[in-house]
């Protein structure tokens, strides 16, 4: 396995710092910071989506103990699932919470190397014109697959377009704030993390599979097709050293599908 003091030759996201603590360590640390911006995001998507459903609900009440055994709130909760405005405002405020957690804990932790740590420089034009390509490319053989066989389209987005009132808010929530999270979360958090112990190929393929979990709403065969997206989104990062590659196209990805269906 590779190590930072021995980063791949190819691949400019190794860490040229010395480490106070060692890798395994750093590695327990980033993990550990993982699960709790997890709990963050989890909690605050939750609590939105919750606080929705009960505006939705009258005859539920208010917010009380047992309100997750009451056959009532589970029936809602399955029929709200994809309600295009609960899931954009439970995405947006989720993911700004998440967001603002990997800011604050990988600051405390990281210092002046955080911006480096999650891959805050701007990325050169040339990678990014060349990792846009890859995506399209990526893009449109799924488009080709999706087309040949119903076994990798879903209808997921399409009940959440149909039941929106508020595509602008949908856009923010799902097109721009969702991609930010997730790529902060995964291409730089857990990456980064990662990255302490293992070579970059290593961490590439662990993030991907991670992105496919975090989409469990679709079926087995439609995260097939997400891993390789998560495979082109990691190395975009680790490529070109920035996680604004990712990002954006991560938000074309989004951006695209909420728009145009």
């Amino acid at each position: 396995m590779g190590s930072p003091s021995a980063p791949d030759q190819h691949s400019p996201d190794h860490i040229p710092y010395t480490h106070v603590r060692p890798p395994g360590l750093e590695f327990a640390m980033g993990i550990a910071l993982f699960s709790v911006v997890l709990l963050v995001f989890n909690g605050v998507q939750s609590g939105v989506f919750i606080k929705g459903l009960l505006k939705l609900t009258p005859e539920l009440g208010s917010f009380r103990f047992g309100l997750f055994r009451d056959p009532l709130f589970n029936v809602r909760l399955k029929e709200l699932s994809t309600h295009g405005d609960l899931v954009a405002q439970a995405t947006l405020w989720g993911g700004l919470a998440g967001l603002v957690a990997i800011l604050v804990s990988v600051g405390l932790w990281k210092r002046g190397n955080a911006a480096f740590f999650l891959g805050l420089k701007r990325p050169a034009l040339r990678q990014t014109l060349i990792w846009i390509g890859a995506f399209l490319l990526i893009a449109v053989a799924f488009e080709v697959l999706a087309a040949l066989t119903d076994a990798f389209s879903t209808d997921f987005m399409e009940k959440i377009l149909k039941s929106t009132t508020n595509l602008a808010l949908l856009l923010l929530g799902v097109g721009i704030m969702a991609p930010f999270f997730e790529e902060f979360l995964l291409r730089g958090l857990l990456l980064g993390s990662i990255r302490h112990l293992t070579d970059e190929h290593t961490a590439v393929a662990i993030t991907a599979g991670v992105f496919a979990l975090m989409h469990l709403q679709y079926s087995w065969t439609v995260m097939l097709l997400i891993v390789p997206m998560g495979v082109v989104f990691g190395y975009a990062r680790t490529r070109s050293g920035s996680i604004w590659v990712p990002v954006l196209l991560h938000m074309i990805n989004n951006s695209a599908t909420v728009l145009l269906g």
